[in-house]
């Protein structure tokens, strides 16, 4: 699958400030790729020193600490291998963000991505919004792009004018469903269940990747007025979804003490590491004919991560009549009806992958130019 590139936007002649804002871009960021690129390598070589520390004071074999020090060269050369496109990326968002402020008038610019503040619940909500501590399970499997797309018409018709799911080949398209325990964030503390596809717009020969959430689960009412307010995105209350940790796996759902019940098992592994690594999603902000397309850029950082191909991930899905699903507020399908039609209970994911810790920052709505 093609890696995630920047949100559409139609960039207008290069004039002389264009060209000077680049030139500083160019340079401030390439001073901070080479401060990240010391960073990153002080802090492997720092933890590799406390490896070997500590492995001597406990004794350990010698093929014990040459395989923790491969695992870590392993971590130091993802890190790197990252940083220049993260760089990149970060170069063009804000030239791009620059470019599309015009001085006088910024009426369609959308809200701004950072610095902006919003009211949630009387109270302020600054963007970007934090989470400083959380844990977060992934499987992504290949579903049918006609039942996708089938989806996206059932869940927003206007959406789906302008949208359609992203063939990967073969007539497949990327499901995401992702398990996320937040314990210390802006948006409260609680559990979060995940379902969302991979679309593109439609005339958009660049074939740019966006995440479309088909539904999203939490069990607070502050979390839902934030997403609403801020990206337009409607989040499901159930306050009976939870999340339970064992040694080597975590379950996200609902109670299972009364036979089959909604839930997803992740497996809980891995040593590696992440540094702000962007993803890209889209949502509708406004009512009838004000309603317009919106992207977001969140950041993410972890530790004690792993990924595998095909691991030993348990979907289950309940039945509605049997409070065995969630079903929202009655406007949609039942969750467990929606991921029945995808056809993705009873086999392995594509890829799947745990973070122990993790945290990231939420970045403001920003209009997005469709072609």
């Amino acid at each position: 699958m093609s890696p995630i590139r920047r949100p559409l936007e139609s960039f207008p002649p290069s004039g002389r400030d264009d060209l000077l804002s680049l030139a500083e871009l160019a340079v401030r960021f390439g001073a901070e790729a080479y401060g990240q690129c010391w960073a990153i390598t002080g802090r492997s070589l720092k933890r590799e020193i406390e490896r070997v520390i500590q492995g001597a004071k406990t004794s350990a074999p010698p093929t014990a600490l040459l395989r923790g020090i491969a695992s870590g060269y392993v971590n130091w050369l993802s890190e790197m291998a990252c940083l220049a496109p993260l760089v990149a990326e970060r170069t063009a968002m804000e030239f791009t963000r620059r470019s599309h402020v015009a001085p006088e008038s910024d009426e369609h610019a959308g809200p701004a991505a950072d610095g902006e503040s919003f009211e949630v619940d009387g109270k302020p909500f600054p963007m970007p919004a934090r989470v400083l501590d959380a844990s977060q399970g992934w499987a992504m499997y290949f579903v049918e792009t006609e039942a996708a797309n089938r989806a996206l018409e059932a869940a927003d018709k206007s959406f789906s004018e302008n949208f359609s799911a992203f063939d990967a080949g073969g007539g497949r398209t990327p499901l995401m469903i992702i398990g996320v325990d937040y314990r210390n964030s802006d948006f409260g503390i609680y559990p979060e269940l995940v379902v969302a596809l991979t679309v593109t717009a439609k005339g958009d020969p660049a074939g740019q990747l966006l995440a479309y959430y088909l539904a999203i689960v939490v069990t607070q009412q502050f979390t839902r007025e934030a997403a609403r307010i801020v990206w337009g995105l409607d989040k499901i209350v159930a306050p009976e979804l939870a999340v339970r940790y064992a040694a080597d796996y975590v379950r996200f759902g609902l109670s299972d003490g009364f036979g089959k019940a909604l839930s997803i098992r992740f497996p809980r592994f891995g040593d590696g590491r992440s540094s702000d690594q962007p993803t890209f999603s889209v949502s509708q902000r406004g009512e009838g004919e004000k309603k317009q397309t919106y992207w977001a850029m969140t950041t993410k950082s972890g530790s004690g991560e792993g990924v595998q191909i095909g691991g030993s991930v348990v979907l289950e899905l309940g039945v509605p009549r049997d409070g065995g699903c969630i079903c929202g507020d009655g406007k949609s399908a039942c969750l467990c009806e929606t991921l029945r039609a995808f056809d993705v209970a009873d086999r392995l994911p594509a890829s799947n992958g745990w973070t122990e810790r993790q945290t990231a920052l939420f970045g403001g709505p920003r209009l997005l130019d469709l072609p």
